[in-house]
């Protein structure tokens, strides 16, 4: 039997199957009803369609672009630098400037000790030195008499200061003992002491030398007086000055450990200062993905706790090698926190650059939803008199980066896609497009 491509008659085959006139001719109107009622539910559908009014949406268009791919790792964010502050010296804490929370600039003062005692022995230093100075100067121009005159009175001033040393050294022995002070403070006030004996045994030695003998040798006795007592009114000052503990950088001060009232040594914790006008996010890289990354290249840095909204970052240091127990290396990234919204020990993702693919064609992700297994958009399909209707468009996807997805098919460059009212929607649908 050969396929005319036309149906066979109805008649002639229910005929012969045995069928009556009468049952043919219900059979026939039956099957005319049901083609009637196709047709009729079809055009039903039409003019519903047509009836129903048109939806404002919003729409996006498809893009021809490179696509960057990214990869993302788990961080942990730190301030950019920390500072922790221990006093120079030891002592008892007169009054605390500095709370915690408080931005303070760099010279601010966080606390101060009370230096009534670094104080008294500045003064006596300037004292020695100026007294050094005068015999230099005697020394120079006189006689005889005049040297020896000089030289007395140096080693009187150094009896004097050695006494005091002395005396010094026995009150902080007494209170090291009973714990008031610190070992350091004990070890200053030892070394005062030594260096009180040394400088007597030096003046007495010059004045004996300048009694033997007169001119150029006591001068140059006289100058190394005055070196002397220059370096040591040079140390007492840095020890008086050091009594005021001020900030060594501009920040935020995140810890303080101290009250007024209290004694503190030199091994102390006093304050820490952060620097948070930029922050370091740090995560762990294998080696296939830490080859991925240079210095300086950027990085986005999101932060769950602040937004969807991702930071601007660049690699700041890349670990050279890695963690022998984790075999993972280290990568920073650097942020700008000019705001201080990034916290230090905030969690934090850093999207790591994979791959650039050249000219793929984008779709915004919000455009894409799911049905019955597969990706589908709506495309607004212009009518050519300025009148928009929804396409209903399956879809082949690709790679996606949280905001534009890849289309390897459904789509082309420049079409619009429905991103907002796409619920409301059905094909075919009239719409009026906002873009």
């Amino acid at each position: 039997m050969r396929y005319t491509g036309r149906p066979a008659p109805v008649g002639p085959a229910l005929a012969a199957a045995g069928f009556s006139a009468l049952a043919m001719a219900a059979f026939a109107a039956l099957a005319l009803a049901g083609f009637a009622a196709l047709s009729l539910g079809s055009c039903a559908r039409s003019k519903e369609a047509a009836a129903r009014p048109s939806r404002s949406v919003r729409v996006e268009a498809v893009e021809k672009r490179d696509f960057a791919l990214s990869s993302e790792y788990a961080a942990r964010v730190y301030p950019a630098l920390e500072v922790s502050i221990t006093p120079k010296v030891g002592g008892r804490i007169s009054s605390v400037r500095a709370e915690v929370g408080a931005r303070v600039r760099k010279g601010d003062v966080l606390f101060e000790l009370d230096a009534s005692d670094y104080d008294a022995q500045y003064r006596q230093a300037k004292a020695t030195l100026g007294s050094a100075k005068a015999s230099l100067e005697r020394t120079s121009d006189s006689g005889q008499e005049q040297q020896i005159l000089q030289a007395q009175a140096a080693a009187d001033q150094a009896a004097v200061a050695y006494d005091d040393a002395s005396s010094l050294r026995g009150k902080t022995k007494r209170l090291f003992d009973s714990g008031a002070v610190s070992k350091q403070q004990l070890d200053d006030a030892e070394a005062k002491y030594k260096s009180a004996g040394i400088q007597l045994d030096a003046s007495r030695r010059a004045l004996a030398i300048v009694k033997d003998k007169a001119g150029s040798q006591s001068s140059d006795i006289a100058a190394g007086q005055v070196d002397a007592a220059s370096a040591q009114a040079d140390f007492a000052k840095s020890q008086f000055e050091a009594a005021t503990i001020r900030s060594p950088i501009a920040g935020m001060v995140s810890y303080r450990g101290v009250e007024a009232g209290e004694i503190v040594g030199t091994s102390a914790l006093a304050f820490v200062v952060i620097d948070d006008s930029s922050v370091v996010a740090q995560a762990a890289l294998s080696e296939r993905q830490v080859g991925l990354v240079r210095p300086g290249m950027p990085i986005e840095v999101a932060v769950p706790a602040l937004g969807a909204k991702p930071f601007a970052g660049k690699a700041d240091t890349v670990s050279p090698a890695a963690d022998p127990r984790s075999l993972l290396y280290t990568v920073k990234v650097r942020v700008p926190n000019a705001d201080g919204a990034i916290k230090g020990g905030m969690l934090a993702r850093l999207r790591v650059p994979m791959e650039i693919r050249r000219g793929a064609v984008l779709a915004p992700e919000r455009a894409v939803f799911s049905e019955n297994g597969g990706d589908f958009a709506f495309v607004a399909v212009a009518d050519g008199q300025g009148a928009y209707r929804a396409e209903k468009r399956p879809l082949k996807l690709g790679e996606t980066d949280g905001v534009s997805v890849e289309a390897l098919g459904g789509l082309s460059p420049g079409e619009l896609v429905v991103v907002e009212g796409k619920e409301f929607i059905g094909a075919g649908d009239q719409i009026r497009v906002v873009k």
